[in-house]
C-alpha cells in the first residue's frame, strides 16, 4: 500500500509514517519501593554448589523499586537517575516493572506501541489494516542520541583478569542506603558521559554481566554483577553493581575488584530529553 501520510521534523528526518506503528509515552512517574530481596550464600567454599542444602538464604534487604502500567504490550523504559530492570510481575493486563539500584528520585518514562488510549481531542492515524499507528494521545518517542559506554579498563596486570575500577574514568561508589539505613551496602562502579544540556533519560539496549569481589558485614564474597544506566543533567551514567538476588560465595582479598567482564561487545544507552515529556503522566 502506498504511504498515505508522513510527518517530518524540522531537520527533515521522518517523525512518523502511518504505515509503521510508532512508540509513544504510556506513563511517567517516580519509581516506588515495592519489595526487598535477599540472596543465597554457599555455606562453605568446599561444599558442592549443586546441592540445595549447601546454600543459606540471608535477607540482605536489597531494595526493589517498581512502577505499574495497564495494558502494556511491549514497553521500553527510560530512566532519569540510576537503575536497571530486574524483572516484572503480571496479573491480567496489569504489569509491574521492577528495577534495582534506584533512589527515591528516580523517574521512569514508559513508552509502548501506540494504540487507542481513549484520547479523542487530537489526531489519530491508521495503517492499512485499520490499526492505530499514531495518536497524539501518546507523546511520540524521540531518541536524540545513542551513547557508547567508556571502554572497560585493562586488567591490573597481564596475568590476572582483575580490575580495581570497571570503566575508563570510573570510580567505585558506595550505594544501597538510599531507602533505609538498614539496607544492604554495595559497591557501584560508575562513570558519567556528557551528552547534551538538559535533563536526560536513558535506556540500555542490553546489560553485560561480570563478577565482583566485595566486602560485607558477612566477610568478603564473590557475587554476580550486571550493568545499568540512567539519564542525568547533561549526560548519562553507566554503572555496574551486584545483580539482584545473586548467589554469593566467600572469598579472600579485601578490596573491591571486578572480573570476567565481556569486552567483545558493548551496549548503547538510548537517550531522550526528559523535559520534552509530561511528568507525571497518567
Amino acid at each position: 500500500m502506498p504511504v498515505g501520510f508522513q510527518a517530518f521534523k524540522e531537520d527533515g528526518t521522518l517523525l512518523f509514517d502511518i504505515d509503521r506503528i510508532s512508540y509513544g509515552l504510556l506513563k511517567s512517574g517516580y519509581l516506588n519501593l515495592v519489595d526487598r530481596w535477599g540472596r543465597h550464600y554457599l555455606r562453605s567454599a568446599q561444599l558442592n554448589p549443586a546441592e540445595e542444602a549447601n546454600w543459606q538464604y540471608i535477607d540482605l534487604r536489597d531494595p526493589i523499586c517498581g512502577i505499574t502500567v495497564s495494558g502494556a504490550i511491549s514497553p521500553i523504559v527510560f530512566l532519569v537517575g540510576d537503575g536497571k530492570p530486574c524483572g516484572e510481575a503480571i496479573s491480567g493486563n496489569v504489569r509491574t516493572l521492577y528495577f534495582q539500584g534506584c533512589t527515591p528520585n528516580t523517574k521512569a518514562f514508559i513508552f509502548d506501541l501506540m494504540r487507542d488510549v481513549g484520547e479523542k481531542s487530537g489526531m489519530e492515524c491508521y495503517d492499512a489494516t485499520g490499526r492505530i499507528s499514531f495518536t497524539t494521545g501518546m507523546p511520540p518517542l524521540n531518541i536524540i542520541a545513542a551513547v557508547d559506554p567508556p571502554a572497560i579498563n585493562p586488567p591490573v596486570s597481564p596475568n590476572t583478569d582483575t580490575r580495581w575500577t570497571i570503566y575508563a574514568g570510573s570510580q567505585n561508589e558506595q550505594a544501597g542506603r538510599e531507602w533505609s539505613a538498614d539496607d544492604y551496602i554495595y559497591p557501584k562502579g560508575a562513570v558519567f558521559v556528557p551528552v547534551v544540556a538538559g535533563e536526560l533519560a536513558a535506556c540500555l539496549t542490553f546489560s553485560r554481566m561480570c563478577g565482583l569481589t566485595q566486602g560485607t558485614y558477612l566477610g568478603v564474597t564473590q557475587v554476580g554483577a550486571s550493568e545499568g544506566c540512567g539519564g542525568a543533567s547533561g549526560g548519562v551514567r553507566f554503572f555496574f553493581s551486584p545483580s539482584v538476588a545473586t548467589t554469593a560465595v566467600y572469598s579472600g582479598g579485601s578490596s573491591t575488584a571486578w572480573f570476567d567482564i565481556p569486552t567483545d561487545r558493548q551496549p548503547q544507552a538510548l537517550v531522550i530529553r526528559a523535559t520534552d515529556y509530561p511528568f507525571p503522566f497518567r
